[in-house]
């Protein structure tokens, strides 16, 4: 078996071979695991009868509007909804990642980091939102997911990005309310945490 060298050997522009240690080379790649979040079938018909029911309420206002009857309370009713569905689609998770560093819950507006040193520990849950009596404080349940605050008994006030509650985890951080997530496939993210996210 060939025995690898603990150096690697690369030149640079003027042709010179210049050694560099293996270990400063691996220590610069760093793994990363993207998990899907896909969302489940009672979310994704809630989400569409949600915009059926914006749709036709927009274009209630704008055939109000040609009708020169209550134009302001139209066009303020129309802009409401906009922001709202807009809203919606901007905070609704598209998938996890685990990196080396920690989690991150990727949406379209920014990407909600974890550091696995704020992190206690990890649950697996079934079914959050189902069988459990969970009050939503405010966010959205069901459009896109469970989105938002959240309370319930046993965890408490949590934060949700959470796309099928029967796939769920929640996150006990050392500093702050736990943070429900949800991925496609929930037998390969914990090992994940257990093995290379340890801290």
């Amino acid at each position: 078996m060939r025995k690898m060298s603990p150096f690697i050997s690369k030149t640079d522009k003027k042709n010179q071979i210049i050694v560099v240690p293996l270990r400063r080379q691996l220590e610069n790649i760093s793994m990363k695991t993207i998990y899907e979040c896909s969302q489940s079938k009672g979310v994704k018909w809630i989400t569409v009868i949600f915009f059926l029911i914006m749709i036709f309420s927009i274009l209630m206002s704008i055939y109000t509007v040609s009708k020169g009857v209550n134009v302001t309370e139209a066009i303020i009713v129309t802009a409401f909804l906009l922001v709202v569905s807009f809203s919606c689609f901007l905070v609704f998770p598209m998938y996890i990642i685990a990196e080396d560093e920690g989690i991150g819950i990727r949406t379209l507006l920014r990407t909600k980091r974890i550091s696995y040193e704020d992190i206690d520990r990890i649950e697996r849950v079934d079914e959050l939102f189902g069988a459990t009596k969970t009050i939503r404080l405010f966010g959205m349940g069901g459009v896109f997911g469970y989105i938002g605050l959240f309370r319930t008994k046993g965890v408490g006030t949590f934060r949700s990005y959470v796309t099928d509650d029967k796939k769920a985890f929640v996150i006990y951080r050392t500093k702050g309310m736990p943070i429900a997530i949800s991925v496609n496939e929930p037998e390969e993210f914990m090992p994940y945490y257990m093995k290379g996210g340890t801290k």
